[in-house]
């Protein structure tokens, strides 16, 4: 689970959703910051004969009350109103200055469409971010007991399903594990090397390699489609209470480059989804200090 989390309130019934997101990732034990991003304009700040920021301020404490009151006494949970040009620039500075590995952000939907929202803050606070991040639905489940994750063979891959596996072991749940070979492109191979090749054996092997850094997950299954990796994703969103996607990909089969694959699955899918980065220190997958 997750230990330090931010999550992106602004009293919309899609932060709602991030809220309970959030509570259902966080370790019991888990520090949850509820961030309500104040807007500012440089150019009006610099024209004010009065300093603006206190007035800013009382705006965003003025939406974390909604927070608090939805939240109740839970304990470590801390608010904030930070004062930002935009409300990626502001959950990332607060991501980094408190040392957070989660943050949550909540998507909106167009009425009657299952689409994400994800033109302006969210999808800004995807690209760049300093941990991982979580999109959540507008009504996330009661529980998670479903998880599934796409692999692509690469190293952000193996990430991915590391997460998804800690993920399940520590909530009970069973993993599903997808790789797709995507048959678009003939030239494509499976995994981080390139060359050519039976793909399906090599994602097989790739899979079974990936799966050996995860521990007592109840059930794992695992499956080996041919086609789009959009629509194959999009179908295993379906099946599952959160899914666990890769922030980058080096590999022609599976690509999840934020701008392609996976943010066209998150703008669709209507499942809690995280994204697991590259680089960025991830808890859940980290090896135990000897």
């Amino acid at each position: 689970m997750f230990h330090r989390i931010l999550v992106g309130f602004d009293g919309t019934p899609a932060s709602h959703g991030a809220l309970r997101l959030a509570q259902h990732l966080a370790s019991p034990d888990a520090t949850l910051i509820v961030a309500s991003v104040v807007l500012y304009d440089p150019g009006v700040g610099r024209a004010a004969t009065v300093d603006i920021e206190p007035y800013l301020r009382d705006d965003g404490d003025a939406t974390l009350d909604a927070a608090r009151a939805l939240i109740g006494e839970r304990p470590d949970t801390e608010y904030t109103a930070p004062v930002a040009t935009s409300v990626a620039a502001g959950l990332h500075r607060v991501a980094r200055e408190t040392l957070c590995d989660l943050i949550v952000i909540g998507a909106s939907r167009r009425r009657g469409v299952g689409r994400v929202l994800l033109g302006s803050d969210a999808e800004a606070t995807l690209h760049g971010a300093p941990c991982a991040v979580a999109v959540a639905p507008p009504a996330p489940g009661d529980s998670i007991s479903r998880i599934g994750v796409a692999f692509d063979g690469t190293a952000a891959g193996r990430r991915a399903v590391a997460a998804a596996g800690a993920l399940a072991a520590d909530r009970g749940a069973a993993l599903t594990v997808l790789s797709v070979v995507d048959t678009r492109h003939v030239y494509a191979t499976f995994g981080p090397d390139g060359g050519y090749g039976d793909l399906r054996s090599q994602a097989r092997d790739l899979t079974t390699d990936a799966l050996a850094q995860v521990h007592g997950v109840p059930s794992i299954r695992r499956q080996l489609h041919e086609g789009d990796p959009v629509h194959e994703i999009l179908s295993l969103a379906r099946d599952v209470d959160l899914l666990v996607l890769g922030s980058r990909d080096n590999g022609p089969l599976l690509r999840l480059l934020l701008g392609s694959v996976s943010s066209s699955v998150v703008r669709r899918t209507r499942c809690a989804t995280v994204i697991v980065p590259e680089k960025a220190p991830v808890p859940l997958v980290e090896a135990p200090s000897s």
